[in-house]
């Protein structure tokens, strides 16, 4: 089996990398403690997307301290997923032969990790073209979507992020120089129904480039954050469809991140990746087994806070990708792929379309009432802070007034992005109302399963500024309708913010 980088790289150091975080482990640890606490004081949890090389187009990102994203009620509490799958892994690990000796044989673990993370390389027709692409100087464009963990949160830098080096290594193998990409597209604290909302904008860079950017090799990473996603699954496939329906065909990968508590929700993705024939790459099925057998422990792999890597951690998830890419380059090539038209959970948000205060389409008419204000507390993204993340936004300040924030468009379903916020005596609630009726919007799988009224609160006592999502229309066709959005009885002289909404037609 062909050498990939990260196997050269493995014999060359990451033995004594190991060593050094085993002699160091208390100095990281504080040093964690403390960037994950300056990290929570600030106001938002920032996420990362740069473009460094020549005609780079990248999405969003942040500031100094790479932000800790806020545990989710739904992946810290009652996973919604099974525990860690035991099935055995769909291709032999290496194997060291008796001549194989010190560094090699101590490292056996590290190639059997790597080779645990590969599921499957799906249909292989598209990324060979890509391949192809890269090798003969055209552009290629990779990009990356998911939370935090995409974004970089507690690595030490942006070209120690999983999602930079991975690309860096892409580039080197298969491009002539400045020929290939980096878009990361991470957002801190996000589940894929929000993901889905600014696809095209911070994807397809909608709005921020001319032409559109179509990426060409797209990276899905929201197995830990879709704990909060109110959809059980329908937005990540809506976006699975509408990535693979690009007219460019690009290459879409499922990847598996996980946190210490071993909770991911790859359980209910995997079926996904198998009914679209994609390629799917656990970190979970990596990872778990070698902490479990004390090869690694969770302080070399997570940071303090039990949700993101560190910097070998991201190494290690880097590791994974290049080992899928290397067995791609030598598989043969597939039949072209066709995209099978029935769905698994649905994709009733295929093709959303994101409005904010910069939305400049006559069908939809808004009148923000007394939601005048612009809330600069979403912050900008990790390693771009050029770029805010959700600043074009309707806020109701303190004793900003009652009228309603009203509404008018044709659509089929419709999403609203607010602002949870721990500010108890500040943050409001609003009931909204379509058509003149008050609905009961789903808001989360720990909502959703209680009483639902017709009113959203933004109060939550894990709130950080961040986005939180609800579902205010879910039909089967279009129609006209009003959308209201109102202070909530007795919260007149509170805030509440709307970041966005998203639609379909």
């Amino acid at each position: 089996m062909r050498k990939g980088r990260w196997r050269r790289s493995l014999l060359c150091g990451t033995l004594a990398a190991m060593m050094s975080l085993g002699a160091c482990a208390k100095e990281d640890d504080a040093k964690t403690t403390a960037a994950t606490a300056s990290a929570e004081a600030t106001t938002s949890a920032e996420a990362t997307q740069e473009q460094t090389t020549a005609p780079e187009t990248s999405a969003a990102v942040t500031t100094e301290a790479p932000a800790t994203e806020a545990p989710t009620e739904e992946s810290t509490a009652a996973p919604t997923t099974a525990a860690p799958t035991t099935e055995a892994p769909t291709t032999a690990a290496p194997t060291t032969t008796a001549e194989e000796k010190t560094t090699e044989a101590e490292m056996d673990f590290y190639e059997k990790m790597i080779a645990d993370s590969f599921i499957q390389t799906g249909n292989t027709a598209r990324m060979k073209k890509v391949m192809e692409k890269a090798k003969n100087g055209e552009d290629v464009t990779i990009a990356y979507i998911g939370g935090s963990i995409t974004e970089g949160a507690l690595a030490t830098s942006q070209p120690k992020t999983y999602a930079r080096l991975s690309y860096q290594y892409f580039a080197d193998t298969f491009g002539t120089g400045e020929n290939v990409h980096f878009l990361n597209a991470g957002f801190s604290g996000t589940p894929s129904t929000l993901g889905i909302i600014r696809y095209d904008r911070d994807m397809l860079m909608s709005g921020y480039t001319t032409p559109v950017t179509y990426p060409d090799i797209i990276f899905i990473e929201f197995a830990v954050n879709d704990g909060d996603d109110p959809t059980f699954g329908e937005c990540y496939e809506s976006m699975i469809r509408q990535a693979l329906n690009a007219p460019n065909e690009p290459v879409v990968v499922l990847l598996f991140a996980v946190f210490e508590s071993e909770f991911n929700l790859q359980d209910r993705l995997m079926p996904l990746g198998k009914h679209y024939d994609l390629p799917m790459i656990s970190i979970k099925n990596a990872v778990i087994p070698q902490i479990h057998a004390g090869n690694i422990t969770n302080r070399e792999f997570f940071a303090r806070d039990g949700y993101h890597p560190m910097d070998y951690g991201h190494q290690i998830m880097s590791d994974c990708i290049t080992y899928y890419f290397d067995r791609v380059a030598e598989a043969e090539t597939d039949a072209s792929y066709t995209m099978p038209q029935d769905t698994v959970i649905g994709n009733s948000f295929e093709n959303m379309t994101m409005i904010d205060t910069t939305i400049n389409d006559p069908a939809i008419v808004i009148n923000p009432g007394s939601f005048t204000q612009k809330d600069k507390t979403s912050g900008v993204f990790q390693f771009d802070n050029k770029r805010e993340k959700l600043g074009d936004n309707w806020m109701h300040a303190k004793d900003g007034g009652s009228e309603s924030f009203t509404m008018s468009l044709n659509c089929k379903s419709l999403i609203m992005a607010y602002k949870r916020s721990s500010a108890k005596n500040l943050a409001g609630a609003v009931e909204v109302l379509v058509d003149g009726e008050p609905v009961k919007p789903l808001i989360s799988p720990s909502f959703n399963q209680k009483a639902n009224v017709a009113r959203v609160e933004s109060y939550s006592a894990g709130g950080w500024n961040n986005p939180w999502l609800a579902i205010i229309l879910d039909e089967e066709t279009a129609a006209d309708h009003t959308i209201e959005v109102r202070m909530a009885e007795g919260d007149a002289e509170k805030e509440f913010t709307i970041f966005a909404f998203g639609y379909t037609k």
